[in-house]
């Protein structure tokens, strides 16, 4: 078993902290589309940026000392730009991306294994997309959860053991997330929602405030969720030819 001594992670901290260089590469950790190029400089500044944060985050030893303390923590967040607040709980365990693009709230629980994913690459590869994730007060994310970036969680919110919600959403306060759910890009999820159990949820849905759903529930893509029932967003085409028809038969 291989001991990590706090002073040595503490030093290599204020090492980061002190460096000029690599604060301004910290600086220049921001929300916007970025092409994948090295001779790009906000893309190259992303990969320094993140060669740096691995020493920590692929070392859970490291991560241990650095977790296990408040102030160690806060030293750590914050010479990675994280501007939030540090009163959460998070184990080594974890995959964090662009720290000065998250914001916590107090009181957050962070399971083991929890992903924090602030960018998503293009399908051809050649871009990355990157935004802010907001966690509200009081939040639960069980083992495994992983969230995508522009996206917004309210106060009181709790999201079951493994599961995955995609880039874009919008989620309101005191909602409850069952096991295994999926939600796909761009929802919109309102206040005092119930999603059971391995339910999954497309792209482009709006969930009504106080809406349950069932377990298992499969909600289609560009879906209107009501207390009522569910209901399709997208608008039915219009058939010309036959309409124009009977206008023609009317007319005679």
């Amino acid at each position: 078993m291989t001991f990590i001594k706090r002073s040595i992670v503490e030093k290599e901290i204020k090492r980061i902290q002190d460096d000029s260089d690599f604060q301004k590469v910290v600086s220049n950790i921001k929300v916007g589309k970025f092409v994948r190029d090295s001779n790009d400089q906000d893309y190259n500044d992303r990969i320094v940026y993140t060669k740096v944060l691995r020493t920590f985050l692929y070392n859970p030893a490291v991560l241990n000392v650095v977790f296990g303390e408040q102030e160690l923590k806060e030293k750590f967040f914050r010479a990675f730009g994280y501007m939030g607040k540090v009163n959460f709980t998070i184990y080594p365990k974890c995959w964090l991306r662009d720290l000065p693009l998250l914001d916590i709230g107090d009181n957050v629980y962070l399971g083991d294994n929890i992903l924090l994913g602030t960018n998503q690459v293009s399908p051809d590869q050649k871009d990355l997309v990157v935004g802010k994730i907001q966690i509200g007060d009081n939040c639960i994310f069980n083992q495994g959860c992983t969230v995508g970036g522009k996206t917004s969680i309210g106060n009181d919110c709790t999201v079951g053991f493994e599961s995955a919600i995609g880039f874009g959403n919008s989620i309101g306060m005191n909602t409850k997330i069952g096991e295994r759910v999926t939600i796909g890009h761009c929802n919109k999820i309102g206040s005092n929602v119930s999603i059971g159990y391995m339910c999954k949820i497309g792209r482009f849905c709006i969930i009504e405030d106080g809406v349950k759903i069932e377990e298992m529930t499969n909600i289609p893509s560009y879906s209107l969720v009501t207390k009522k029932g569910i209901f399709s967003r997208r608008k039915k085409p219009t058939n010309i030819k036959i309409i124009s028809e009977i206008q023609r038969n009317a007319v005679a």
